[in-house]
């Protein structure tokens, strides 16, 4: 169990890491969103390292796929993708690629895609396997181009990560009280730093300047973990999953009409009612479970 002391310093470190490489990326006049997912990669990986935590080699389990691979995967894919400005197509389709490969790699050897018991034995057929995976990576393609056009529609850098920061948090805390605490606890550290660059970015950036995708594909892939090897139920997963997407109302009419920094307040408030409620759902549970109810 992780000391609350050990814990508060890793997110300390993770966020002030993230926040200082950001501030020193555009004082030396390089910005772009390479210099947001370098500052969001070192925060979050200098918060595991505080936890103890850190991918195995060679990689077997699932947490350790998301670790070593999924994570830095996207955060590789964003800088290149959105520094070079593809045509929104393409992005469409890097989207599309990068969210449909998100399961399998979490998945890889499981008991739900592999026949552990003898042929037959996997508990999604071959049919249904590449079906769950390709609705899965289309549900998190369409989060991810709802949640560029919000921060493109609503012209502000921080609205949409943090948001995201507040859904990956609410995501750790209910995958913890759901039977996975190790791989709840990953999702904290990656919540700080994103929330570390965004109070760095809010001085001086712009939409352009942050990716959406690292807290989006962090957020699946501890929502996967939680439901496939937790007992993170169907129901709160899919709320935290499609919370950060609230952070769009203000843009409806005629919200649209108040301040740009209310707006964002208040997209922000509107995660964190939908997160605080899923989170105290599976609080609930976890207390009746605790008391034997």
């Amino acid at each position: 169990m992780t000391e609350p002391f050990t814990l508060l310093e890793a997110l300390t470190a993770a966020a002030l890491v993230s926040a200082l490489t950001w501030t020193i990326g555009r004082w030396s006049g390089r910005g772009g969103c390479w210099v947001w997912c370098s500052a969001v990669g070192l925060g979050f990986y200098l918060g595991l390292a505080i936890l103890g935590v850190r991918p195995r080699w060679p990689i077997r389990e699932d947490q350790d796929r998301f670790l070593g691979l999924v994570l830095p995967g996207i955060l590789a894919a964003e800088a290149v993708c959105r520094s070079l400005k593809t045509p929104s197509r393409l992005g469409v389709a890097a989207r599309l690629v990068a969210a449909t490969a998100v399961a399998p790699v979490l998945l890889h050897g499981s008991s739900y895609v592999v026949d552990h018991a003898g042929p037959g034995s996997a508990e999604w057929p071959s049919a249904w396997r590449w079906l769950i995976f390709g609705a899965l990576g289309l549900a998190m393609a369409c989060n991810w181009s709802g949640l560029v056009w919000i921060q493109t529609r609503a012209g502000s850098a921080v609205r949409v990560p943090l948001a995201l920061a507040t859904a990956v948090l609410g995501a750790g805390l209910a995958v913890m009280l759901s039977g996975y605490a190790s791989g709840g606890l990953t999702a904290l550290p990656l919540a700080a730093a994103i929330v570390g660059a965004s109070i760095a970015a809010s001085f001086r950036a712009d939409a352009r300047d942050t990716a959406p995708g690292v807290g989006l594909i962090g957020l699946s892939g501890v929502l996967m973990m939680g439901a496939f090897f937790g007992r993170l139920r169907t129901a709160e997963a899919v709320v935290l999953f499609l919370a950060p997407l609230l952070a769009g109302i203000p843009e409806a009419h005629p919200l649209s009409r108040l301040s740009p920094r209310f707006r964002t307040v208040l997209g922000v408030v509107l995660t964190a009612c939908a997160v605080a409620a899923a989170t105290a759902t599976t609080w609930r549970r976890f207390a009746a479970d605790a008391a034997g109810l």
